[in-house]
């Protein structure tokens, strides 16, 4: 397996730790040319394409390095998987390629062309990869993978869960925006990584998979409470912040009953799960104490 990883703020080779010779890791950016040159070394059967500029605050800032990494980028890895000869390219999206949900959840063929519906710069960025990656399945093996939002041990402390958890830990208030009604799909990492494993054993080529635990959602205050709580903290801990993202989405939702037809479920209890998570989190403080200051700098919500 070779794991080929820009090394930017948010990768961290001790995420590999224990895998010994099992993994190659090469530090390249998939949207260089020195991406195209290792496929062509090392002619993989199949490639699962993470590789995203992937937080819709730092999107807000610095939207061109979003669309050279997740539109350029994604170009770059098809090329390279077609001139190898690839047997697979998985292509991961998200969710977000939708836009906001107001109705009932989002099946695969509702997704409009383009940028669509997607408001911030990293879904829309994302929407035109994921357009990229189904009109090459014409002459190339493609699935597309959108998954809901993912949580789990070693997430950046940038992200909302980890977030919570991290100021929770350290005694801080957990701040939500624009009154924490926004609704979420929330899936255990461990449940992506089967997910996706299942569509490269029998996933249709040429086809997008939606991926989500599809149970019951829940608003941001609700999971900022449930963090708070799993941490040993009072609900008052959780604060409603004056400021909120722009284009907040109310909801996002789909519909993954195309990927259950293949046999996948997803097999963690949330509370369960989040409860686990911020347990990682209080017994590696050592690995997110580093992460916390520049993480913490990208907001506006105290």
């Amino acid at each position: 397996m070779v794991n080929v990883d820009a090394c930017t703020y948010a990768g961290d080779p001790r995420r590999l730790a224990g895998v010994g010779d099992a993994v190659e890791t090469i530090r390249a950016d998939v949207a260089d040319q020195a991406f195209t040159d290792i496929v062509a070394r090392s002619r993989p059967d199949v490639i699962v394409h993470f590789a995203a500029e992937s937080h819709v605050t730092r999107s807000e800032s610095a939207p061109d390095r979003f669309f050279h990494t997740n539109v350029e980028g994604t170009r770059r890895v098809l090329d390279a998987a077609e001139q190898a000869g690839t047997d697979l390219v998985v292509h991961v999206s998200t969710d977000e390629v939708y836009g906001p949900c107001t109705a009932e959840p989002f099946r695969e063929q509702d997704k409009l062309e383009g940028e669509g519906a997607a408001t911030s710069a990293y879904a829309r960025s994302k929407a035109l990869a994921d357009d990229l990656a189904l009109s090459r399945s014409q002459r190339q093996p493609v699935i597309v993978a959108r998954p809901t939002n993912c949580f789990g041990q070693w997430q950046h402390p940038e992200k909302a869960i980890p977030r919570w958890t991290v100021r929770a830990l350290r005694g801080r208030s957990l701040p939500v925006w624009g009154g924490g009604g926004q609704v979420r799909d929330w899936m255990h990492v461990e449940d992506l990584c089967a997910a996706l494993d299942v569509l490269i054993e029998r996933g249709e080529r040429g086809q997008a998979y939606n991926i989500a635990p599809e149970g019951e959602q829940r608003s941001n205050l609700d999971v900022a409470r449930l963090v708070a709580a799993a941490a040993g903290r009072e609900d008052d801990a959780v604060v409603l912040s004056d400021y909120d993202r722009p284009d907040h989405d109310v909801r996002y939702a789909i519909d993954s009953s195309r990927l259950r037809s293949l046999g996948w479920s997803c097999r963690h209890d949330f509370e369960a799960a989040l409860e686990q998570t911020v347990d990682w989190y209080r017994d590696h403080q050592e690995w997110w104490a580093e992460l916390e200051p520049e993480a913490e700098a990208i907001y506006r919500d105290e």
